[in-house]
């Protein structure tokens, strides 16, 4: 005689854990930390808002400005740009960022930056490092409030990977949880490179996760180029978000990295799951099936499959995707978690909890709490206590 069925969905006594949300720099974080260097990113007031320019470049305005609003008016109604006098006051400020969070549902967060995404685009090199470290200086700071609600990620310049490496020790040192690698290198530069052992062996000693964070594809800065325009980003650009990740955790995966470094821990994040399926297969296809096209790593037990080095390393933060939890089978239930993306326009708050629990309505109680919170919980040392009843 069969037993009672588990119980499926999110219970009310599980604070959700955003593996996935962001601060909004404050306009003075770089000039006041380094006010002679006149190539670090400062804000620039401009008819249609606050622009931060960096070695002389536009990137960015503000975001943070119109969190929730997706839910209330039309797309077409949503800005891109706007003065910082907009921005949330939690978003840079760490109390209220947690209470903000809190009626949201989410107890802790893992922390990424705004502006910083977009300094991978910088060409200049040494730029970017100065940047990163200042940034890293920061966050430590804001994460310093309450270190076991909130976890900050680093930014590392892979330019040169003894460097990062050197970057990741001393943001570890400074609290920082994890650290964020960009998403696409220059051609010259492949993760699939030997000059990134430093990098991977730093990372896997330390245990200290790595990122690839959607948005963050590095300029080349042996070119010069300069390829970021916010204003004019092709709807393509979004729907074919996943197609650096999948070109990162390939070369990651495929050369071994993870059999040489077995601690190693590479996330993709924010580019969501439903790829992920058809990825997994069609990296066991090409290991198996394909000829070799030059020297081609071969894995040390011969019946081990790329596949393996997901499961086993890798992880993978979603914000919206029923499709791909219903995937969970294929892709590995302990590799998935959620992330709010608070305070982007994009963001599920105020709405995360009920989201989320639509989207685990027929998910096993185990699983669904797994996905909420005890895989970043897990993952970067989070310890949430229950949940208090509602009323």
């Amino acid at each position: 005689m069969a037993g009672p069925t588990p119980p499926n969905g999110l219970p009310d006594d599980v604070w959700i854990v955003s593996s996935d949300s962001h601060i909004i720099e404050p306009p003075d974080l770089w000039t006041a930390a380094a006010p002679e260097d006149t190539e670090l990113p400062r804000v620039v007031r401009e008819a249609d808002g606050d622009w931060w320019y960096v070695a002389g470049r536009k990137t960015m305005s503000f975001l943070g400005i119109q969190t929730g609003d997706r839910f209330e008016r039309h797309a077409d109604e949503l800005r891109t740009s706007a003065v910082f006098e907009d921005v949330r006051d939690s978003a840079y400020d760490p109390a209220r960022y947690l209470a903000e969070n809190e009626t949201d549902g989410i107890w802790g967060s893992v922390l990424y930056p705004s502006q910083g995404l977009v300094l991978y685009a910088v060409p200049d090199s040494a730029v970017l490092t100065r940047a990163a470290r200042i940034y890293n200086d920061w966050l430590a700071a804001f994460c310093a409030h309450d270190p076991a609600r909130l976890k900050g990620i680093a930014m590392l310049n892979t330019d040169d990977p003894a460097e990062a490496a050197a970057e990741l020790r001393r943001a570890h040192g400074l609290g920082l949880s994890g650290a964020m690698i960009p998403v696409r290198t220059p051609v010259w530069n492949p993760y699939r490179s030997p000059a990134f052992e430093p990098l991977w062996e730093a990372a896997a000693g330390l245990g200290v996760p790595l990122s690839l964070h959607v948005g963050t594809d590095r300029a080349d800065p042996r070119t010069g180029e300069f390829f970021l325009d916010v204003k004019e980003v092709p709807p393509s650009a979004f729907v074919n978000k996943d197609q650096q990740v999948r070109a990162a955790l390939g070369d990651l995966i495929l050369s071994g990295v993870f059999e040489r470094h077995p601690r190693l821990r590479v996330g993709t994040v924010e580019h969501e799951l439903s790829w992920l399926p058809f990825f997994l297969d069609q990296m066991d296809y090409t290991y198996t099936d394909r000829p070799p096209r030059g020297a081609w790593h071969r894995f040390a037990d011969p019946d081990t499959r790329p596949s393996h080095y997901w499961h086993s390393n890798c992880f993978a933060s979603f914000q919206e995707d029923a499709l791909g939890i219903r995937n969970r089978d294929v892709i590995g239930t302990d590799t998935l978690m959620f992330g709010s993306d608070y305070p982007h326009t994009e963001s599920t708050f105020p709405r995360s909890r009920t989201m989320l629990g639509g989207m685990l309505t027929d998910v096993p109680t185990d699983e669904a709490t797994r996905i909420a919170q005890r895989n970043v919980a897990d993952l970067y040392g989070f310890t949430a206590p229950p949940r208090p009843a509602t009323g």
